[in-house]
């Protein structure tokens, strides 16, 4: 377990408290549901890995803001401290090996924090690299909300990328430092037409990573990963440069950026991934460095959630309208002759007639017509 910073885990507190309050006083004004997020992240740094806060961010319908911790003890501190000021929180449920583990009662006591579900938690039962694991017992079911943070990155890098440059087919992107977000951005890439060149210092992990990308995008894909030993090299005409190594690895150069196409840009997802003499050169050269914004990703993740929740509540299931004419949807398998709707608690749309084998019917019988009919007066359906 790491000796963690005291004084500067105090200061990271006062600026969980002071972005707590401004949340709220936003969401207040303006009548919205209120998020607080703890995602985890390795370092290659063998210093004291401090946590940090994420900015506030303003929803469809809600707010939030959030940290990013290095271990299990982090986790727990910003919980407490959070926990009963907002709705929801959204825990990192992706298991890091880098994560430091265990709960440091020690610290936990500094701050104040007594808890019987902490207490009664041995160091041993906490499942390691695990944050979801060392907080969900803190956290009331209602507001807890698991996610995968490096999806959701994946997610708003693509989308970005399919609006900016119009049309991704055709492309060439160069991935540095590539691991778990730069496997999955190169896999959706190729998939969309992308030419990728993976970038890391394993080799052998860098060509099994290209070649496994290969065997499993479709057949007809004419696009294709590779593996480059050299940044440089992998940098030439490229039309995105994408740092994905860890926070505050620098890989990506002034001169990787010359040797891109003129019209290229540079993505930094893994925060601190180029260096300082390239970000100035770029900027005084008017050549954009972009940090991916999760914003319009994290929206879409929770909209998505509210909906998947209310399909399982109140669309999954069936209802018998009458004896041997019953409803079914939310996609559960219907059973040979019942009527697949929209709502079977209150279906406004008819979309078939189940088969009884996971389809509809193709051709309808003369009960099947007359038990649509009945459905159809029965709820009054037009």
């Amino acid at each position: 377990m790491i000796k963690e910073d005291i004084e500067f885990l105090e200061d990271w507190v006062v600026q969980i408290k002071t972005l707590t309050k401004e949340l709220n006083r936003i969401a207040q004004k303006k009548d919205l549901t209120t998020y607080f997020s703890i995602s985890n992240t390795t370092s290659s740094s063998k210093d004291i890995q401090k946590p940090y806060v994420t900015p506030i961010r303003l929803l469809e319908g809600g707010i939030i803001f959030g940290v990013v911790v290095f271990s299990q003890s982090q986790a727990v501190i910003a919980v407490k401290f959070v926990q009963d000021l907002v709705d929801k929180i959204l825990v990192d449920s992706e298991k890091k090996i880098g994560i430091q583990i265990g709960i440091d009662q020690n610290l936990l006591t500094h701050f104040k924090i007594i808890d019987s579900a902490i207490n009664s938690k041995s160091n041993s039962s906490i499942e390691f690299g695990n944050i979801s694991a060392a907080v969900r017992m803190l956290i009331p079911e209602e507001k807890f909300i698991e996610y995968k943070a490096n999806d959701i990155t994946v997610e708003a890098i693509w989308t970005f990328l399919s609006i900016r440059l119009t049309k991704l087919s055709g492309k060439k992107i160069a991935i540095l430092g590539c691991g778990n977000i730069g496997f999955k951005l190169a896999l959706k890439f190729v998939e969309s037409g992308i030419d990728v060149v993976l970038v890391r210092r394993d080799s052998y992990k860098g060509v099994l990573m290209a070649n496994s990308i290969n065997m499993v995008k479709p057949e007809t894909t004419l696009a294709s990963a590779t593996y480059c030993a050299s940044p440089l090299q992998a940098s030439s005409y490229c039309d995105v440069l994408i740092g994905t190594a860890n926070s505050g690895v620098s890989l990506i150069s002034w001169d990787m950026i010359q040797s891109m196409s003129p019209e290229g840009l540079v993505i930094d997802v893994g925060k601190g991934n180029i260096e300082d003499y390239a970000i100035k050169k770029a900027i005084e050269e008017n050549i954009e460095i972009i940090r991916g914004d999760v914003g319009a990703s994290l929206y879409g993740f929770i909209s998505h959630r509210q909906q998947m929740q209310d399909i399982i509540k109140n669309k999954i299931g069936r209802d018998e309208i009458k004896s041997g004419v019953s409803v079914v949807s939310g996609g559960l398998f219907g059973r040979n002759g019942e009527i697949v709707v929209d709502n079977y608690s209150s279906p406004n749309i008819i979309y078939g007639v189940a088969d009884g084998c996971g389809q509809m019917k193709t051709t309808l019988n003369e009960v099947d017509r007359k038990n649509i009919s009945l459905v159809k007066k029965h709820l009054s359906i037009y």
